[in-house]
C-alpha cells in the first residue's frame, strides 16, 4: 500500500498550513498529495459536491467543508472528521462609522458574502442578539463585488455592515468601514478541517495518523513561530497566495499573512463541543434534515488522543533530569 495520503482542498487562504503539514508529514514518512479542487458552474453555494469524490473514495481526506459534508453522514455516508485546525468563527464585524453598537443595527442593512458558510452565519448571530427580522440581510454574489467584496456595498451606502475575514479586512478598513467588537462563537470547521471515511481510517490507519500527527506538528509550528513556517509561506505558497492577494511576494504581506493565519490557529487541532454545535446549527438552517442528526457521530478523535499522548511522552521524556 502506497504510503502517500491524496489530500482534497479548495482554498489558497489555508494552503500555508496545508503546506507546512505536508512538510511535516514528509518528515515522518508519509506524503500528503494536495490537490486543489475546482468549482464548476454545477457546484452549489455549499460546495458539498466535492464530498461525492470522499464518497467514492477517489480522494483519502477532505481538508475543508466539514460544516457542510455533515448532510453525508446524516444521510448514512460513512464519514469520519478528524481534527480541526481553528475552534471559533475568526471574521470581524464591520460597519459604517455611525453605527456604535449591535443595537444601532436595527433598521439597516447588512451585506451578505454570497458563498460558504457567510450565506448562513450572519443570519444566525442577528438572531441570537435579538435582531431577527430587523436587519436585512442581503446576499450579494461574488460575480458582482469580486472576493471578500461585499464590504464595498457598505461603503457605497447600500448596507451598514458586513462580516470579514480578517484576511481580507485590511480594503474595508482603508475605504472606512470600522470593526465593531462583538461576543467572539466557537465553530469548528472554518479552517482546515481533515475529514476521511470509516473504511480508509481502518485500511490506512498508520497513514492517517501520521496526517493527525503532522496537523499536531504545523499547529505547534505555527504557534511556536518557527522558521519552518516562514520558510514554507515563501517557498511553497506564493503562486497560490497571489492569485487573493496581489502584493506577494511583498514581505510585508507575506507576514501579514502569516500573522492571521497564526492567530485563527487553536494550540493544537481538536474540536470543541461547542464549536462543533455551532456548525451543527448553522448548517441547519439550510439542512432541515440535520435536526435528528448528532454531529459527534462524524468525529473520531483516536488519532488526535494518540497525537497527544506523543507529545506529552515527549515533553516528559525532555523534562527529565540528565536529558540532552
Amino acid at each position: 500500500m502506497s504510503d502517500a495520503l491524496r489530500i482534497l482542498y479548495r482554498d489558497p487562504d489555508r494552503f500555508p498550513y496545508l503546506a507546512l503539514m505536508r512538510r511535516c508529514a514528509r518528515q515522518r514518512g508519509v506524503e500528503l498529495a494536495l490537490e486543489r479542487w475546482a468549482f464548476s458552474p454545477a457546484i452549489t453555494r455549499t460546495g458539498e459536491e466535492w464530498g461525492d469524490l470522499l464518497e467514492r473514495e477517489e480522494v483519502d481526506v477532505i481538508a475543508e467543508n466539514y460544516w457542510g459534508l455533515q448532510t453525508y453522514r446524516a444521510r448514512g455516508v460513512p464519514f469520519l472528521s478528524l481534527a480541526s485546525a481553528s475552534n471559533t468563527w475568526t471574521e470581524k464585524l464591520y460597519v459604517h462609522p455611525s453605527i456604535t453598537r449591535v443595537s444601532d443595527l436595527a433598521g439597516t442593512r447588512m451585506a451578505l458574502r454570497g458563498v460558504g458558510p457567510q450565506t448562513l452565519f450572519p443570519v444566525m448571530w442577528l438572531a441570537d442578539v435579538g435582531l431577527a427580522g430587523q436587519v436585512d440581510a442581503v446576499l450579494f454574489p461574488e460575480s458582482e463585488t469580486g472576493r471578500w467584496g461585499h464590504w464595498k456595498k457598505v461603503a457605497d451606502g447600500t448596507c451598514q455592515s458586513c462580516f470579514m475575514t480578517p484576511l481580507y479586512a485590511p480594503a474595508a478598513a482603508a475605504a472606512g468601514l470600522v470593526e465593531l467588537p462583538y461576543q467572539p462563537y466557537s465553530f469548528d470547521g472554518g479552517h482546515v478541517t481533515l475529514t476521511t471515511t470509516e473504511h480508509l481510517a481502518a485500511a490506512k490507519r498508520p497513514q492517517i495518523q501520521t496526517l493527525i500527527d503532522a496537523a499536531f506538528d504545523a499547529s505547534e509550528l505555527f504557534a511556536d513561530r518557527a522558521a519552518a513556517v516562514r520558510e514554507t509561506i515563501r517557498s511553497e505558497c506564493t503562486n497560490l497566495l497571489r492569485e487573493h492577494f496581489p502584493a506577494v511576494p511583498d514581505e510585508v504581506e507575506l507576514t501579514r499573512i502569516e500573522d492571521v493565519i497564526r492567530a485563527e490557529l487553536a494550540p493544537v487541532p481538536v474540536p470543541t463541543a461547542e464549536g462543533i454545535a455551532t456548525a451543527h446549527r448553522m448548517r441547519l438552517r439550510q439542512a432541515p434534515e440535520l435536526a435528528s442528526f448528532n454531529p459527534l457521530t462524524m468525529w473520531d478523535l483516536s488519532f488526535a488522543r494518540r497525537a497527544a499522548q506523543e507529545r506529552n511522552t515527549r515533553a516528559g521524556s525532555e523534562a527529565r533530569p540528565g536529558h540532552r
